[in-house]
C-alpha cells in the first residue's frame, strides 16, 4: 500500500532509499494487479530496482514495501542486509519525524 500520508515528501524518501541502497533503487514502483508487474509510480509503495538487459528493462527486482493504513510498516524480504534496512527505517524516522516498523520477511 503507497504512503498515503500527505505531509511525506516523496522526494526525500527516495533520496533516502537510493543513500541506503544504491542508486539504482526506487521507491516509487507499484504492483499493477491486472499485469502481475511492478509498475511506476507516483507515490512511495514498493522498493526495487529495474533488471536490465542491454537497454531493455524486464521487470523489477524487488527488496520491501511500505504496509500499513498509512505505510507505517517496511517490509524487508532480504534477511542477509538487514542492517540496510534498519539503517534506513532510522534515517526515515530522524529524517521526516514519523515513526516506521521494520518487519524483515524471508
Amino acid at each position: 500500500m503507497p504512503l498515503h500520508r500527505s505531509d511525506v515528501d516523496h522526494g526525500q524518501i527516495e533520496g533516502l532509499v537510493k543513500k541506503q541502497f544504491g542508486e539504482d533503487f526506487t521507491c516509487l514502483l507499484t504492483r499493477d494487479h491486472p499485469s502481475g508487474r511492478y509498475v511506476k509510480s507516483e507515490r512511495p509503495d514498493v522498493i526495487g530496482r529495474p533488471r536490465k538487459v542491454g537497454f531493455l528493462t524486464l521487470g523489477y527486482e524487488v527488496i520491501g514495501q511500505f504496509k500499513d493504513e498509512n505505510g507505517d510498516v517496511f517490509e524487508f524480504y532480504r534477511e542477509w542486509e538487514a542492517d540496510r534496512a534498519r539503517a534506513f527505517v532510522e534515517e526515515y524516522k530522524r529524517a521526516l519525524g514519523h515513526d516506521l516498523r521494520l518487519q524483515l520477511i524471508g
